[in-house]
């Protein structure tokens, strides 16, 4: 059921759309020329995020990546001004997310046009998607997840790693980095879409620190939810070592109500709880070692769904019910360790970076009442005698990663600048899955499908880049990455909808090159024009030989499917005007997205196939304003992604729009700071919107499509900061308190059961939420 194959399909090539792309790039140039009729040439401060509230100061006992004046970033690996990096990156602060009542992945990206949360559930439950490189249910992921310079979570297929991401409480996080656009000459495979980045806050040595803090809501439907956070950070050696330490303590409410056979009242009820441990150590002026300890442990009721037909409408009893046979528990837990070296040999930096990790999911899922049904009434023929009266599927993903980088930066140099790397990544997962069905009288339980799974996943690989700079305002960057990958599947499964009765062992080996150029022109001190071209990719695999399934065999399956590629090409725009008050971004881009992976469902078996390619053509547009007391900042993303070919196997028409890809979203926000009985203060409203969306493809046999229609929610918020240092917010989200479907289950084998009858499982937008935050520091 979650083993795969592929079946390659080939086209004619077609001519490239060359002038819609021209005027597509062209956008970003226009800008500039529009926003001087009403600005002065001033000096450069680069555009920031869209949220109103953009990042505040770090606290003075951190080692802070955005620092006053120009915002720093490590996209490229490197320490530099966000203005000065040629591609579109966005930074939210940590702090800003605590002013909005932000607590989970889904709202992290919410405020970000042209990201993504495609949820199967809830929180750690689902995929990322930027710039609409999805499929809707995805094989492996097309962004990945950083903290600071480790990924986390697992790489391939066997992993469920496009189900299950890691999703980070607020522990002692600095700020998070959205890099836009393909990754895969710095970062490697499965950052086709992009690249998140969680920078946390580094130990301070040179004094003692510490803060407390904590949030209480009240949500419609839910009730109430809390969370408390603590930090301490402790030189040991003055400016030599430092210790510090965070946790965090989270329960948030549930909205959704379970009816039928197992009825109960906010069943996705959710507590998060984790801890960070760092040490720092500076022995001598030119080295810094690090290591860090965190875990984090995610336990919900329920999966955050209700029940709708495909033509949108709830069908058990509104749109936040979900009929349940079996309730549905889920956990999610993370343990990580890093160890981080750095040395400067004056004419270039060395990092060397080790992680271990130790990545669990385990999930509870019911099949709904028209599944169960049909699996009745063909079980004679498959071997099942006795009558079910619930079915359900238990599965524990087990992922063991280790990673080691190595890596040399040069000085900034007056003529070239350059970085080169060594990686190597291994990953071992194990996977229990038990499709189990409890009788009806007599009691008992059958068991329809017990499968047990080993893979290995080994990558290996060299990276580097070299900047020329031509002159003071000319710069030309070449990269590339040699990756090599070697893959072990085993299997052993057993029961009546077996796809592979018994077991197998199967190997593969299989390499990519990713490359990147890019081309920066800043004529003076308030304007970055550039011009970006980079690829990216996602490694093939192996899957079951599928010998038997209930709706017969597939002529399409293989043992293996090949890597999905695509290349990217971008034109954009950074510039400052108005003495710096005024910060506009813009920038176009064409993608061409070739052998997508695909799922094909048969009724207890997947296979993954390469089937056709897909085009994704965009434009991008942030702006903020800052003056006296007045804050202001608009961002949006047009989004133009579909398939270049259909494909009759799996009924996806040609042209068929790519899942979860809006035409047009954006956001717009304001802040307004004043006085309040001698205290600073703050309010401030933040408007996200969004055009519809689809959760799958047109026309597609075995994976119904579920239209997300458009929305709008209105944010609130105000808060004072006190002289001690301590602030209080109040936030409101979703202040009108709008009801609209978000997203759709990502899930293969559940979507799959609309094609029999349904239902489709909808994730809501949660309901009003009325909140309160405080920070205090010590």
């Amino acid at each position: 059921m979650k083993i795969c194959r592929r079946v390659v399909i080939r086209r004619q090539p077609e001519q490239r759309r060359l002038p819609q792309l021209i005027r597509l790039l062209l956008v970003p140039l226009a800008l500039p020329a529009m926003v001087s009729v009403v600005a002065a040439q001033t000096t450069t401060t680069p555009p920031t995020s869209n949220v109103a509230n953009t990042p505040a100061p770090s606290p003075a006992n951190s080692k802070p990546a955005v620092t006053l004046g120009p915002v720093m970033v490590t996209a490229n690996l490197r320490r530099e001004p966000e203005r000065e990096v040629p591609m579109h990156v966005d930074i939210v602060s940590a702090t800003s997310l605590q002013q909005l009542g932000a607590k989970n992945l889904n709202d992290y990206v919410s405020y970000q046009p042209g990201v993504f949360f495609a949820s199967a559930g809830g929180a750690g439950e689902g995929e990322l998607v930027m710039r609409g490189v999805s499929t809707g249910n995805q094989t492996s992921p097309t962004v990945s997840v950083y903290i600071d310079d480790v990924p986390v979570g697992g790489s391939t297929v066997y992993a469920a790693a496009a189900t299950f991401v890691f999703d980070p409480a607020l522990l002692d996080l600095d700020h998070i980095e959205f890099l836009y656009g393909p990754q895969g000459t710095l970062y490697g495979a499965g950052s086709m879409g992009g690249l998140v980045k969680y920078v946390t806050v580094k130990p301070d040595t040179s004094g003692i620190s510490g803060s407390v803090g904590g949030d209480m809501s009240n949500t419609q439907r839910g009730g109430m939810s809390y969370s408390e956070h603590a930090m301490l950070n402790i030189p040991l050696v003055k400016d030599k070592a430092a210790l510090r330490i965070a946790a965090v303590d989270q329960h948030t409410t549930g909205v959704y109500q379970a009816v039928g056979e197992t009825p109960a009242g906010g069943a996705d009820r959710t507590h998060t709880k984790g801890a960070r441990l760092q040490l720092e150590v500076d022995p001598i002026d030119k080295l810094t070692l690090n290591a860090t300890a965190m875990a984090q442990k995610i336990t919900a009721d329920g999966l955050s769904m209700g029940d709708f037909n495909l033509q949108g409408q709830p069908i058990s009893g509104g749109p936040y019910n979900r009929r349940l046979n079996h309730r549905e528990p889920f956990t999610q837990t993370l343990e990580l360790y890093s160890f981080h070296v750095g040395y400067d040999f004056d004419w270039a930096s060395l990092d060397w970076v080790s992680s271990y990790q130790n990545f669990v999911n385990h999930s509870v899922q019911d099949y709904p009442d028209s599944f169960l049904a049909l699996l009745n009434a063909l079980g004679p023929a498959i071997g099942v005698d006795q009558q079910l009266s619930s079915l359900y599927v238990d599965s524990q993903y087990t992922v063991h990663k280790t990673s080691q980088e190595i890596r040399l930066t040069s000085r900034k140099n007056d003529n070239f600048d350059w970085l080169g790397g060594f990686w190597f990544n291994r990953e071992n997962v194990w996977e229990q899955y038990d499709l189990e069905g409890n009788n009806a009288p007599p009691p008992g339980l059958t068991s329809l499908l017990q499968q047990n799974v080993n893979a290995s996943y080994k990558e290996y690989a060299g990276y580097g880049d070299i900047t020329w700079h031509a002159n003071p305002t000319l710069d030309l960057t070449i990269g590339a990455r040699a990756s090599g990958n070697s893959q072990h599947l085993s299997n052993f499964e057993t029961g009546p909808v077996a796809g592979s009765p018994g077991g197998f062992n199967e190997r593969t080996r299989s390499d990519d090159v990713t490359k990147m150029i890019t081309l920066s022109w800043r004529p003076d001190s308030k304007d970055n024009y550039y011009m970006r071209a980079s690829t990216g990719y996602r490694p093939g695999g192996l899957q079951a030989p599928i010998e038997s399934t209930v709706l017969g065999p597939n002529a399409n399956a293989t043992d293996t499917f090949g890597s999905d590629s695509l290349v990217s090409y971008e034109l954009g725009y950074k510039g400052s005007y108005m003495d710096g008050h005024l910060n506009v971004g813009a920038d176009g881009y064409d993608i061409e997205w070739h052998h997508m992976q695909l799922y094909t469902f048969t009724l207890g078996n997947t296979i993954i196939q390469n089937a056709g390619d897909a085009r994704i053509e965009g434009v991008e547009m942030q702006a903020s304003y800052a003056k006296g007391p007045w804050q202001f900042a608009a961002s949006g993303a047009f989004t133009d992604a579909h398939t270049e070919n259909g494909n009759a196997v799996l009924g996806i028409a040609g042209d068929a729009r790519l899942p979860y890809s809006a035409k047009w979203a954006g956001t717009i926000s304001g802040k307004y700071k004043f006085i309040l009985a001698g205290t600073d203060a703050y309010a401030g409203a933040n408007l996200r919107a969004s055009t519809r969306r689809n959760a799958g493809f047109n026309g597609d046999s075995s994976d119904p499509n579920f239209i997300l229609p458009g929305f709008a929610f209105l944010d609130l918020n105000m808060g004072v900061n006190l002289r001690s240092g301590a602030n209080i917010d109040f936030y409101v989200r979703n202040a009108l308190n709008r009801q609209v479907p978000i997203g759709t289950l990502n899930d293969e084998a559940v979507n799959f059961l609309a094609s029999v009858g349904g239902p489709m499982l909808v994730q809501m937008s949660t309901p009003r939420t009325v909140g309160v935050a405080f920070n205090v520091p010590f």
